[in-house]
């Protein structure tokens, strides 16, 4: 899905040349917020910490107004408008004086992107056809911030176009004034050192798999009618999230049910799956930046085969459980302990980088055998909503976890993204299959 910019100023196929950003303002800078502290240390050519929200429209994207409307919003978000820099102990951001070009849009998305270097913008603008692609580092914010953007993007460039669209709380006008709390690292504020960490959690069954090419990224989004798959979840007693996180785990017991008995102890005795949480629901903030924690439900493979209605319940407690400001509490406790240690604080960033690594895995992916992120209900106003289409969320290249899952409804639509690196198509095609079999209608949608 290479575009180029047409004469007309739409975007249709074919190569496009992109300009390279602009250099970066010296002395305006700030330090990266305690869940960002890691992902410059983890960022490769595999791991390019970038995830997508996306918006389709009524009618194909003008590149020029878009690159207009980008242009006159980013100083309203002056803490996306940033590089990443490397200090003698930590990275931190300098901000740029100019927003990124739009850029066409690629066949791989939340792929090609060296955010360590100097100039280089930490979010990029995609267009193609009739969609707005954003593409945000987690360096620099979580799905909440980047759809903040997407939506205030999204208005300011029907304005361009002669579509009014009023005041609306969350849509962001280039003359509105900026709350200094939008920049804050809210987990200094709300977060207590002083508490005990989280339990230790055992390391979890990956699927096996033969990996794609560098730079290659296989999405593939399912569209479900969103009253269906909601019925079908109440069935269950569950929130919806509750039951795609219980479809998801049951695909995973299938696969490592169909392995040898070796290769399922050696691959992991538990299948477990991340579920991000927007903090700012259980302590009040009005940031831009990260503020998103996780739960991990999941069930214990050892036990024996579970029953999807097991898996359900085991889930729903394990949710319960974990998802309050009591539990999630000892998260922002380890991870600000880690952060403000003094002497962690004085080891150079070259070692840091190292340390930073290894403990990624410890503390990361290899504690859970995927991800699931949904990013809710997206609302517009009457006079915007007429205008767009769709949405869709791409979950971030994960090399542990291989295939990721990402969700977010609209309308009367939900859309269900898988994105994965590997050429193994179970985990997508064992999910559907069994919505298909509940009696959910999904069409099928894939990059390749």
């Amino acid at each position: 899905m290479s575009a180029e910019r047409t004469a007309s100023g739409t975007w249709g196929s074919g190569p496009v040349r992109l300009r390279r950003p602009s250099r970066a303002w010296r002395g305006d800078w700030f330090r990266l917020d305690n869940a960002a502290i890691l992902f410059p240390t983890i960022a490769s050519a595999n791991v390019s910490t970038l995830f997508r929200v996306s918006a389709s429209l009524d009618a194909p994207i003008h590149a020029g107004r878009l690159q207009d409307a980008l242009t006159r919003l980013c100083p309203r978000f002056p803490y996306f408008n940033v590089d990443l820099h490397a200090g003698v102990f930590w990275y931190y951001f300098e901000l740029l004086r100019d927003p990124p070009l739009v850029m066409a849009d690629s066949r791989y998305p939340n792929t090609g992107i060296r955010i360590r270097s100097r100039g280089r913008h930490l979010f990029r603008v995609r267009a193609y056809d009739n969609r707005i692609a954003v593409e945000f580092s987690h360096i620099i914010s979580d799905g909440t911030g980047a759809m903040t953007f997407l939506k205030s993007l999204i208005a300011e460039y029907l304005r361009l176009s002669g579509t009014e669209v009023p005041e609306t709380p969350g849509i962001f006008r280039p003359d509105d004034p900026i709350d200094p709390e939008e920049f804050e690292d809210a987990f200094r504020r709300c977060g207590d050192r002083s508490l005990p960490g989280p339990p230790h959690e055992s390391r979890a069954f990956h699927v096996p798999c033969v990996f794609l090419p560098v730079g290659e990224y296989r999405v593939t989004t399912g569209i479900v009618p969103l009253p269906v798959i909601l019925a079908k979840a109440r069935s269950f007693d569950a929130s919806l999230t509750e039951f795609l996180t219980s479809v998801h785990i049951a695909a995973l017991q299938d696969i490592r049910e169909s392995l040898d008995p070796i290769d399922r102890f050696n691959l992991g005795r538990s299948i477990k799956l991340m579920i991000p949480v927007n903090l700012r629901r259980l302590f009040p903030s009005k940031t831009l930046r990260n503020f998103s924690l996780y739960v991990i439900p999941g069930i214990d493979c050892r036990l024996g085969h579970y029953e999807f209605a097991e898996i359900v319940a085991a889930v729903h407690g394990g949710m319960r459980f974990q998802n309050t400001a009591k539990q999630l509490s000892q998260q922002i406790a380890r991870n600000l302990r880690g952060a403000v240690a003094p002497a962690i604080r004085l080891i150079p960033l070259f070692m840091k980088k190292v340390g930073g690594r290894l403990l990624y895995r410890k503390l990361g992916e290899d504690l859970y055998s995927g991800c699931l992120s949904n990013l809710g209900r997206v609302d517009l106003p009457p006079e915007m909503a007429a205008r767009v289409k769709r949405f869709d969320f791409v979950p971030a290249p994960a090399p542990i976890t291989r295939t990721n899952c990402t969700v977010v409804s609209y309308g009367d639509s939900l859309h269900i993204t898988f994105g994965s690196m590997i050429r193994e198509r179970e985990v997508e095609r064992l999910f559907f299959a069994r919505l298909v079999k509940m009696g959910i209608p999904v069409k099928i949608e894939s990059n390749e």
